[in-house]
Order: structure tokens, then sequence, then C-alpha cells
């Protein structure tokens, strides 16, 4: 089935609200019955055939939506691909042993490398959002390259391992510079698919196009050109690749500073898709904290196997609860969010990188329960979480400056103050826990009341107010 000519609404557009457009009148349907004493015409096999060919065509703004869809699950598998391939210190260290671990080879080695890997991916996602985001129909090539540029993703952990083994080296940098030249170029090459076989909005202003494509051509310069650094010095060439995404980023600014309107897009479905994808992601890998017990007591006993998986049970399930009450409190703050601009792209992201810590501060703790160190970590990993909520909201709600206008202010603060009770209640415990490590826990559950409390509080609300309205209705 071909295509190519399938117009396709895109999904950024539009706030994640919108109604679909009504569909066009159906004319009255004809009978195809031959009339008496008139010949039958053979119907051709073209004709056949297109008609049956008919009937597989997607459904309008299905094409854009699955490409999208498919590339942020993509993206977000090798963003904790990222992370949780640090490696974390072994068991029975003492408190000293343990955070020289943690600063030597986490702080100062692979996590360090992981940030910046980080922004780089999600500088490609945003320059693919770009692209999308004022798609109205696809291609064949235009897939093929798409899945071009997620297989140089999904490749991206190899020389991120390579940097995360044998340090920072020549060799490590080539690999990982030339995965990202086939991601860069790739992305360029999408960009001029789209621009010369006509599948962008034809809205789109023409300085709009000149930048994206001045934007998507510094990043495979910068890259080419670092890789002939990298011969001769390898932090100078890490230098320059940075600073070729630094240029994008400002080329960006000029732009936006001259061109304030273009700043602001309507809908943050692309953004909820990333932030689902990835929370997902990060959830499924916590499992890997009960998985690792098994692996490391294989010539165990059944029984004593089964007793160290029922121990990590709480720690486990209590971290699903954190995340997905993370998730929930995102879920509400972007309800409200009627549109997005660069900064909360980024400011999501920084969310984002918090929810992908996850994984690997659970295993910590969980590996190390009575670690005053590990348990320090672990609770401020929450509060950062929480933190970053709060900064989101406060940005998209100043001034009204992304959240509906009618919003009042009394909401606004409500907001505000029930992103802020979570975090709050994790910075607390970092003083309890320097006086009782065991205590905290039992502290932290405050957190769960709380969820639980405002569950039933909204529960209540609702319900009288559906009684308040039903004798209203019935007056009229």
């Amino acid at each position: 089935m071909d295509i190519e000519n399938e117009s396709l609404p895109t999904g950024e557009r539009a706030s994640a609200e919108q109604q679909a457009e009504p569909t066009a009148p159906v004319p009255p349907q004809t009978s195809n019955a031959p009339v008496v004493g008139q010949p039958i015409t053979p119907v051709p096999r073209i004709q056949r055939i297109t008609r049956f060919l008919e009937g597989f065509r997607p459904t309008p703004g299905s094409n854009v939506t699955r490409i999208f869809g498919l590339s942020d699950c993509v993206i977000a598998v090798a963003f904790t691909l990222f992370i949780v391939n640090i490696r974390l210190p072994p068991e029975s260290l003492n408190e000293s042993q343990l955070q020289n671990f943690i600063i030597h080879n986490m702080l100062s080695g692979e996590i360090p490398f992981y940030l910046a890997t980080y922004l780089v991916v999600a500088s490609s996602w945003i320059s693919h959002y770009r692209i999308i985001a004022y798609l109205k129909r696809s291609s064949s090539l235009f897939i093929i390259l798409n899945v071009l540029f997620l297989a140089s993703i999904v490749f991206l952990p190899v020389p991120v391992a390579f940097f995360y083994r044998y340090g920072n080296q020549a060799g490590s940098l080539l690999v990982f510079a030339c995965t990202q030249l086939v991601t860069s170029v790739t992305l360029l090459l999408m960009w001029g698919v789209a621009r010369f076989d006509h599948l962008l909005d034809p809205e789109i202003p023409p300085e709009y196009r000149r930048y994206t494509t001045a934007r998507l051509f510094v990043i495979p310069i910068g890259t080419l050109f670092a890789i002939g650094v990298a011969f001769y010095n390898v932090w100078l060439a890490e230098v320059i690749f940075l600073f070729f995404y630094v240029l994008g980023w400002f080329l960006r600014g000029i732009f936006y500073r001259r061109h304030q309107r273009g700043d602001y897009l309507e809908g943050t479905v692309r953004m909820c898709s990333i932030t689902d994808n990835m929370t997902a992601v990060a959830i499924t890998f916590l499992i890997t904290t009960i998985t690792g017990v098994l692996l490391s007591n294989k010539q165990q006993s059944f029984s004593t196997a089964l007793n160290a998986v029922l121990a990590e049970l709480p720690v486990y399930g209590f971290s699903l609860l954190i995340v997905g009450f993370f998730w929930l409190s995102h879920h509400r703050i972007f309800m409200a969010i009627r549109r997005h601009n660069i900064t909360l792209i980024w400011l999501n992201f920084a969310f984002l990188l918090c929810i992908e810590f996850q994984p690997i501060f659970n295993n910590l703790h969980a590996t190390y329960p009575t670690s005053r160190t590990a348990t320090i970590l672990y609770a401020s990993e929450q509060a950062a979480t929480g933190l970053m909520l709060l900064v989101i909201w406060w940005y998209a709600a100043k001034g009204h400056r992304l959240i509906d206008e009618t919003m009042e202010r009394f909401e606004i603060m409500f907001f505000a103050f029930r992103a802020l009770l979570v975090p709050i209640i994790f910075i607390l415990s970092i003083a309890i826990i320097l006086f009782r490590n065991d205590l905290a826990l039992y502290f932290w559950l405050l957190v769960i009341i709380l969820e639980v409390a405002d569950l039933l509080y909204r529960r209540v609300r609702l319900r009288s107010h559906e009684e308040y309205r039903l004798p209203a209705e019935a007056d009229v």
C-alpha cells in the first residue's frame, strides 16, 4: 500500500483535549445493480485492485501519530539503558568504602558521561520533535529514514558502555561520535525529504525553514570536526563536539528572539508521549533489584533465594508507588497546561532525568538498606524529582504563561502546594536519617497517606459537586 499522498494532521498543533474535526456528509448511496436491458461492462482489474487497497488505508492522523509513538518508545528504552549500565558498588562494603566507590566511580566517572549523553539524545529528540510537529503527511522514504534514526539511537548505549569500561579514550569517543554522526545526518535527511516532498505544513514561515536547516547542518559538521580532532586530543574533541550542540541552541535563541510568537506551540501531546514512555521503562527496570538478588543467589537453595526476594519487596513496592505518584502529579499538572515552548521541554527533560535515576538509587538503597549514605542519596533523589515538578508548574503558571487564562489563583496555589508536599517529606527525612536511619522508611509512609487522603478528598468533593448539581438541574 502506498501512503505517500495521505494527508495527515500533526499531533502537536492542537491540544490533547481538542476534538476531531467533523467529517463531511456522506452522499446518498446509489445502487450498483445494472439497469434492465443495459449491457454489463466488466470492471477493469486495476480498478478492482485499487478498491481492495482502499480498504487498508490508515485513518487520518494515524500515520504521523504512530511515527512519533514508536520513536518515543525506542528513545525511552535507550535513555534507560544508559543509566542501568552504570556499575553499582559490590556488596559487603563498609560505609567509608561505599562512599569512596560512589564518589570516585559513579559521581566522578560514569554519571558525568551519562549526563552528557542524556543532553545529546535529548537534543536529538527535540530536533526530531521539531520535524514531526509540522509534518502533515509521510512517505515511505521518510519512514525508512526514521527507522535508521532510531537504529542509531538504539546503538548509542554501546559506545556509552565503552566510556564506562575503558574511560575517556580516543577509541570510545570515535565510536560515540560516529554513531551520533549517523543520528544527525539522518535527521538532516528527514528534514530534506519533508521539505522537498512537500510533507510539511505549507503555512510554516520561510524563516523557520531556513533556521531549522541551518541548525540541522551545524551538528553533523561539528561532529565531523570533532572526529578529526579526536586523533590528536580527546578532551579538545569533546569540547568541540559539545560546542556545536551549544551553537545549535544559540541559533534557536536568536530565531525565537526575533519571532516571539513562534516560540509557543499549542498542546502537549508529544511531551506527554515521551514522559509516559520514559516513566514506563523506568518503572519496569525497577524490577532489576529483585532479579539481581536472584542472580547473586544462584548457588543457594530455593527457600534462601525466596527469603532474599521477599526482603527486597518493601523497597521495590515503595519505589514503584513513589514513581507512580510522581507520574500522577505530572499528569494532573499537564492537564492544566495548554501550550508549551522549548524551556518547558527542557524542564520536563530535567524531571525525566530524575525519573531515569530511580532504578540506580533504588538498587543502591536495596543493596545497602542500613547505609546512611545510600539512604540519604535515595531521599535526595525523591526530593529532587518532586521539586522539578514544582519548578515545571511554577514556570507554566507564572503570569498564566502556558496554562488556561481562566484558571484562578487559588487553583494555581493549590497545585503548587500539592506538588511541594512530597519533596518536603523527603527533605525532612534527611534530618531523621542523620540520627535514626531505620526510622526513615516509616516517615516516608506519609507520602502514601497523603496520596490516599488526597484521593478520598477528591472523591468526596466530586460527589458533593454532583449532588449539588442534580437538584439544580431538577429545578430547571
